[in-house]
């Protein structure tokens, strides 16, 4: 009896230690996803009930296939109408191919429009050279600005805000949200957000914190990729009074590698409700 229970006991040690190197293995295998959202709102104008918008957050030239050629079919077998991009799309000089790639691929499917991350300012970074080739590719410039987007005779409001905003700046630049029409804001960081949300924003889009890089179950994610534990938005939907932000979990990589994090492209579809 006592040999038997000694050998059960090893047994379901030997299965415990299986279990948690399988865990640690496939922790680092974090494919491509399409994670989708539906946002319903009276505010949503009937000629938007059911567009769709596809959310690129923190690309970093990451290479997805040939030529992009993974990134670029799941973007456009979405049929979006809008495509956003909220910063971190470059990195460094020898980075811009991956994202011309991109761009070259997709620029035909919807209308797209950009705001920066904090990698755009990096010295390293061919900023000019993005700016370049994203006013060939009609990719348009959102940094503190805003523009009307109409569909089916509606008109909703989009507007950017520049990722070097001091929170003093943020107060300078941002408008209050136009109270008559459905907005949507986008700014790289999360961690203005409980700054944005007075401003009544209806939707913000951004990214930056890689899902927190590093998830576990129960907890989320727990380190940003700025170095900070346990971010209060590391992805996913979070509400602060009358605006709702949706964090992507990005597609590149921090110093920190992904575990446990899948690389995301958001697919929103808005919807009118009376």
């Amino acid at each position: 009896m006592k040999l038997s229970s000694l050998c059960n006991r090893k047994n379901v040690l030997i299965l415990c230690i299986i279990v948690i190197l399988l865990y640690i293995i496939s922790g680092f295998y974090n494919p491509l996803v399409l994670t989708r959202y539906d946002y319903t709102s009276s505010k949503v104008p009937e000629g938007f009930d059911g567009y769709r918008i596809v959310h690129i957050s923190d690309f970093h030239c990451k290479e997805f296939g040939d030529g992009e050629s993974d990134l670029i079919a799941m973007i456009r077998n979405a049929e979006p109408d809008l495509i956003l991009f909220t910063g971190d799309s470059i990195d460094d000089e020898h980075s811009l191919d991956n994202y011309r790639d991109l761009i070259t691929g997709i620029y035909d499917v919807a209308p797209i429009y950009y705001v920066n991350g904090n990698h755009e300012y990096d010295a390293s970074a061919p900023l000019a050279e993005m700016k370049e080739l994203n006013e060939k590719y009609q990719v348009h410039d959102l940094n503190d600005a805003s523009v009307v987007i109409g569909h089916n005779g509606d008109s909703i409001l989009l507007s950017g805000l520049d990722f070097r905003l001091t929170m003093r700046g943020l107060r300078n630049n941002i408008d209050y949200a136009n109270t008559t029409m459905f907005n949507i804001l986008l700014y790289h960081g999360t961690d203005k957000f409980d700054g944005i949300a007075p401003y009544n924003y209806d939707l913000v889009l951004s990214g930056h914190t890689h899902g927190g890089i590093v998830c576990l179950p129960f907890i989320g994610g727990i380190i940003s990729n700025q170095k900070e534990l346990f971010p209060k938005y590391d992805s996913g939907v979070y509400t602060s009074g009358l605006s709702t932000m949706i964090s992507s979990r990005g597609l590149g990589d921090a110093s920190i590698p992904r575990f446990h994090n899948p690389r995301e492209v958001i697919c929103i579809t808005l919807h009118h409700s009376s």
